[in-house]
């Protein structure tokens, strides 16, 4: 009987390398994702800091310099914003590139899956085939007796 050989082996190898792309492209949405969290938490951090050093010297300083503060937090306050709506943004990219990452992991599994049950088949083809083949032995050495 001649090798087992999958009829959609193709296709299988075209899902597994569109799999291996989009695993890559959710590594790289969920990098990115991190890295403006990073950066969002740092700016949070440098915010409170500064809320920090203003109040310590609140009583020691003047109205200019608590204005100057002010207009600084404002800055700051948008900086944040904007890393906020940045962070929204790369939340929205790793979500997709995930859900396309899900999709082709679920057509190649599909595609294993109906790979796999038509090598149980040949296997079991081939077997019937062996079991054929005793028969004919055992019926001949018993007929040439």
């Amino acid at each position: 009987m001649e090798k087992f050989n999958f009829r959609l082996n193709k296709v299988l190898e075209y899902r597994e390398s569109i799999e291996n792309i989009n695993k890559s492209e959710y590594g790289k949405a969920k990098k990115k994702l991190d890295d403006e969290t990073e950066i969002l938490e740092e700016i949070i951090s440098y915010k409170d800091s500064i809320n920090l050093e203003r109040d310590k010297l609140a009583s020691k300083t003047t109205i200019r310099n608590f204005k100057n503060y002010d207009l600084y937090l404002k800055s700051i306050k948008e900086k944040l914003i904007e890393q906020s709506n940045i962070v929204e943004a790369a939340q929205t990219n790793a979500e997709v590139a995930r859900n396309k990452l899900i999709n082709s992991s679920v057509d190649k599994k599909i595609l294993e899956n109906l790979r796999k049950r038509d090598f149980d088949n040949y296997l079991y083809q081939v077997k019937k085939q062996e079991e054929k083949i005793i028969d004919q032995i055992v019926s001949y050495k018993s007929s040439v007796k």
